[in-house]
């Protein structure tokens, strides 16, 4: 009984020591595990930041600034705003980061673990574009190259990773007002960044019309500041696009979406797909739940094998309340983005379907 008990003593003493050995193992290997890549700081157009101190921790203890200078956010949210230096390094672990809202005039703080494995496992894999070459039709791979930090009013905080005409959001994360401290301020009246602490420096930025254009300040004078709409963008629904076209067309080549929550991706038209093992996720027709689409482009070869494209720009308070008066609420719901093409091939008309509905979305930009 003795000899049984210490066996089991045994047996549980070398399977923790197999799980410490394996921990340190990987440990290590994140440590190790270098990619190249760039940060950047991306804002919404008409709410400015700028960054106060801080950034990306990396995995080996090393640090990414996020100090950059001013965003202003004029490619909207979730463009990348300015680059830093690109490199090999090791991938962020942790956004520890300070920044001001120039339009709240205040100050916020967001120090969060960022989802390591989620960030890793896109570096490691890639991702497929098409091709534009007709000599080279064969897909080719492009690697993510970005880790792109948003900073929104309220302290939103989303982080994305990026690559050409691809960027997937990795998390929200949520700052907390901070003031800093007077003896430190007394200290930085000779740094840059003492700016940012002056009244009269953060009244200039939301005044000038060279950060913020004149149209959009008069737009956003004496009304509130959004503060659900970074996080009603991150909503996302069960809706899948959908080609009407008179004849025998067919997609070819891409499907190109950019998102209201900032991720954007290219996805491969039918024509690629049947001559190449195209991975499903990067299907046109692929079935996932998405946020509202803001932007889209697509090209079609026609009955004459003519290869025609056309662009769809969305009206944002339209398509926002098509999808909850179709869903109700229910995220589930089965939706479809239709664009029919009409018989000559020149114009399209967008629908949202489901749910025993059709919605017209007229107020869209359609160009063929």
């Amino acid at each position: 009984m003795k000899l049984k008990i210490k066996n089991h003593y045994l047996i549980a003493l070398l399977q923790l020591l197999s799980v410490v050995v394996s921990c340190q193992d990987k440990n290590k290997k994140t440590m190790k595990e270098e990619f190249e890549w760039k940060e950047s700081v991306s804002c919404p157009l008409g709410y400015p930041v700028d960054v106060f101190m801080g950034g990306l921790e990396l995995t080996d203890g090393g640090y990414a600034s996020l100090f950059s200078g001013l965003h202003t956010g004029r490619e909207g949210w979730g463009s990348l705003g300015r680059i830093m230096g690109s490199g090999i390094k090791p991938l962020p672990k942790r956004l520890n980061v300070i920044w001001i809202s120039f339009a709240e005039k205040t100050f916020y703080h967001v120090d969060a673990e960022l989802d390591y494995e989620k960030i890793a496992r896109l570096f490691r894999k890639g991702y497929y574009i098409p091709s534009y070459n007709n000599e080279h039709p064969e897909p080719f791979k492009e690697n993510y190259k970005t880790i792109n930090v948003g900073l929104a009013p309220g302290g939103v905080a989303v982080v994305w990773v990026a690559g050409i005409v691809r960027q997937i959001e990795i998390g929200r994360y949520q700052g907390v007002k901070t003031e800093i401290p007077k003896e430190q301020v007394e200290k930085l009246k000779d740094e840059p960044v003492y700016s940012m602490l002056r009244p009269e420096y953060q009244e200039s930025v939301i005044k000038n019309p060279g950060i913020i254009p004149q149209e959009v300040q008069d737009a956003n004078k004496n009304k509130p500041i959004p503060y659900e709409l970074w996080d009603t963008y991150r909503k996302k629904y069960n809706w899948e696009f959908n080609f009407d076209f008179p004849n025998s067309d067919e997609i070819t080549n891409r499907v190109t979406c950019f998102y209201f929550n900032g991720e954007m991706e290219v996805l491969f038209g039918d024509y690629p797909i049947k001559l190449y093992q195209i991975p499903e996720e990067l299907r046109w027709n692929k079935s996932e739940k998405k946020a509202i689409p803001k932007k889209m482009s697509f090209t079609w070869i026609n009955k004459d094998k003519i290869i025609k494209s056309g662009e769809i720009i969305f009206n944002e308070a339209q398509i926002f309340k098509a999808f909850e008066e179709l869903t109700q609420g229910n995220t589930e719901e089965s939706i479809q983005l239709t664009v029919r093409i009409i018989h000559t091939g020149d114009d399209a008309s967008v629908w949202l379907e489901g749910n025993g509905k059709s919605i017209g979305l007229y107020e869209s930009e359609v160009d063929i």
